[in-house]
């Protein structure tokens, strides 16, 4: 599912364990080109700032989530992202 907000396209996607949610939203906000917020449990809205179009935006988003996927299995987390 792709949102439209003020800042322009949203990708929302889902964690599988929603105790990591907090975790995932820290990492990607650290940066200073995301924007991105909690929109249920276990789900997060993230637009990333830069001339994207919708496409390229959801790419660049699932490099930088399955790079936190992998840095947490690495530290012994069985978690995984899905985009919608």
């Amino acid at each position: 599912m792709v949102l439209r907000d003020e800042l322009g396209f949203m990708t929302t996607i889902r964690i599988s364990d929603d105790s990591m949610l907090e975790l995932l939203l820290a990492d990607l906000t650290a940066r200073p080109d995301v924007v991105a917020h909690v929109v249920a449990p276990d789900k997060l809205a993230i637009s990333i700032l830069g001339s994207f179009n919708r496409d390229a935006m959801r790419f660049a988003t699932l490099l930088r989530v399955r790079t936190w996927e992998a840095t947490q299995r690495s530290r012994g987390y069985d978690v995984y992202v899905d985009l919608e």
